[in-house]
């Protein structure tokens, strides 16, 4: 997931189908459901990008599939800003 482009279509889509459901049917349930699944999901694409960006490297690669595990604000610069 080199590309920025898809990187920001990729976190931004599923932003777009939960607005969608708060329009539609209000069952705080699976809104919440729905938002742990996001945090969850964007845990793994954060990580994917920085091992195919090659800044995780060696043993710690399996660190980053780990929710919340990582801390976005180390690799801000990576992650949201560098191609």
């Amino acid at each position: 997931m080199k590309n920025i482009f898809i990187y920001y279509l990729a976190i931004l889509l599923p932003i777009a189908f939960i607005a969608w459901y708060v329009v539609g049917p209000h069952d705080p349930v699976i809104f919440v459901v729905l938002l742990f699944c996001y945090c969850v999901f964007r845990g793994f694409t954060d990580g994917k990008r920085l091992i195919d960006k090659g800044v995780v490297k060696g043993e710690s690669k399996w660190k980053v599939y780990i929710p919340f595990y990582i801390n976005h604000l180390t690799y801000f610069r990576e992650l949201y800003l560098k191609r």
